[in-house]
């Protein structure tokens, strides 16, 4: 009974442990898009491709990490609006021409309020996940 116990104990405390770790990459990972969302939205209004690509790929790096937390966790719409983020973060990564990369940057934009109005509470810089 002891013995089941100390086992039950130490898997929860390991979960936790990967749990935080967990939310401290996510965290991390929201800020790398957060510090190359302003630069890739003026290098794309200022028709940049190359600035923008360099942006974009930061930003689809980030977005791995991001669609794999919520994977973990099962949240089939933050799912879906993470891999819209990556997949449009790519296009404007590989685009050769300003408008694919205008027309992905919108893409791009549009995920981001409805995952934060449905996943991210609190007030900056506090936010917390939900």
């Amino acid at each position: 009974m002891k013995r089941t116990f100390l086992l039950i104990s130490a898997i929860t405390v390991f979960a936790a442990l990967g749990s935080a770790q967990d939310d401290a990459e996510y965290k991390t990972a929201m800020k790398a898009v957060n510090a190359s969302n302003r630069p890739l939205r003026m290098a794309v209004m200022g028709k940049d491709v190359a600035a923008a690509s360099a942006e974009a790929t930061k930003i689809a790096a980030a977005f791995d990490t991001i669609k794999a937390y919520w994977t973990a966790k099962k949240v089939d719409d933050a799912i879906k609006l993470a891999t819209t983020a990556h997949d449009a973060a790519k296009t404007i990564a590989d685009a050769k021409d300003a408008d694919a990369q205008a027309a992905a940057m919108t893409t791009l934009s549009g995920t981001c309020n409805s995952c934060h109005m449905a996943h991210r509470g609190g007030t900056p810089p506090n936010f917390e996940i939900k």
